[in-house]
């Protein structure tokens, strides 16, 4: 009996110190975690409200689609590598991690109808916008105090994949010579997988029942829903172009599978097990994204200049019902923020062998009040070059780096991305 509520008890220190040992655990995976669209926008740090003039403006600023003259056939590709160091505050070992993977980014195709006033275009397709692709470890003796697992040894791997990508139909018009208005209605389809596993043992001879304990538990979910996006483009003058979009709030509907597993070793070697696992199914009411870019067009549009920024109020999200007991209604309101994304980039075009490059700069902050970060940045660095005025390619390396600490735990991040573009038009 003794043994069966110390196992009791190891179960439920577990649920509470893995949200503690754990950052990942305690956040709202589809809230946040921004990837980017297409190798030209993300060489200019995603930058493209202002500029929208290819296919993943179906993505960021639908507006602009009527501005592309000819029949369009778009792909991307993405490769992630992320690479992850963990360490108990206090404690000079890392245990360093690394994740990559390469998935499609985007996909489809802008149709023009040519007028005499101007045009209009449609567009189908597909843009992944979100990725949960990432893993972190952590090895060492839990600092903490005030528990009866305090100075236990522990060994930690916390796994994280799947993603959110965007099946858009959209469609965009001049309304007059210098204004352009479109919109488009998006199905958000995803998945996510995180799988925690923990063993905590007592060298240190602390206690003088248990051996070690472990501590499993996964997450399989499936994400849909549907939203919109409405957008404006404006050529104020010849030179400088003004954007603006409004993202929907999407009721993004949840289906959750869990699966929770400890076992406890005691020193005279007897082994308890407890499982349990279910499924649930819940909505996450995401808010309205508002969107503002300028971009500025120099030496006869040779160089262009482009900045964004993004706002959301993250407090306003809703879980309907709430996923677990112990997440008050009034979650985001006490543990996220409202947050600005900015952006920024500049392009150069190099006419004799129309080629262009590209610099940029996106900051993404993480929505939650509590965790501190030090940085959260990326810098960005591109080329493209068309061929034959009908194909182009463009490449883009990202690269990332923060420091994020939650409790006694503090990961530092640096995080490598590629795209590769490819457009043709005919």
């Amino acid at each position: 009996m003794k043994r069966g509520i110390y196992t009791a008890l190891i179960f439920l220190f577990l649920v509470v110190f893995c949200t503690t040992v754990s950052i990942a655990q305690v956040e709202e995976m589809a809230i946040g975690n921004t990837f980017g669209v297409g190798a030209r926008t993300m060489g200019m740090g995603g930058a493209s409200l202002a500029l929208a003039d290819d296919f993943t403006a179906l993505y960021w600023n639908p507006a602009g689609m009527a501005q592309i003259q000819k029949f369009e056939m778009f792909s991307s590709l993405s490769h992630s590598i992320e690479v992850a160091d963990t360490y108990f505050i206090g404690d000079a070992m890392k245990t360093g991690t690394s994740y990559s993977q390469t998935r499609l980014n985007s996909i489809g195709f802008v149709y023009p109808f040519l007028t005499r006033q101007g045009g209009f275009a449609v567009a189908l397709g597909y843009n992944r916008s979100q990725n949960f692709d990432n893993r972190t470890a952590i090895q060492g003796v839990d600092p903490s105090n005030g528990t009866e697992f305090s100075g236990l040894a522990i060994d930690e791997i916390n796994a994280n994949s799947g993603g959110i990508g965007i099946w858009s139909f959209g469609t965009s018009v001049y309304i007059s010579k210098r204004i352009l208005i479109g919109g488009s209605l998006d199905f958000w389809q995803g998945n996510s997988l995180n799988e925690l596993d923990v063993v905590a043992t007592d060298i240190a001879g602390i206690d003088q029942e248990l051996a070690r304990f472990r501590y499993q538990d996964e997450i399989d979910r499936e994400y849909s829903g549907i939203g919109g996006r409405v957008g404006l483009l404006a050529h104020l003058t010849d030179k400088i172009n003004f954007g603006l979009t409004v993202v929907s709030p999407v009721e993004l509907g949840v289906d959750e599978q869990w699966y929770q597993s400890t076992s406890a070793v005691y020193d005279d070697e007897e082994e308890t097990n407890d499982t349990v696992s279910g499924v649930q199914a819940f909505d996450i009411e995401r808010p309205f994204e508002i969107g503002m870019g300028i971009a500025v067009k120099l030496f006869n549009k040779q160089l262009i200049l482009a900045g964004d920024v993004q706002f959301t109020d993250w407090t306003q999200t809703r879980y309907d019902p709430s996923p677990a007991e112990d997440i008050p209604e009034d979650n985001f309101e006490r543990f996220y923020a409202t947050t600005f994304q900015t952006r920024f980039g500049v392009e150069y075009q190099i006419p004799i062998i129309a080629t262009h490059i590209r610099l940029g700069y996106l900051r993404d902050p993480i929505p939650l009040r509590d965790t501190q970060v030090d940085t959260h940045d990326f810098l960005t660095a591109g080329v493209g070059k068309i061929f034959e005025d009908s194909l182009k390619l463009d490449v883009t390396y990202v690269l990332g780096g923060w420091a994020q600490q939650r409790n006694d735990v503090k990961t530092e991040w640096n995080i490598h991305r590629v795209f590769v573009s490819a457009a043709y038009r005919f």
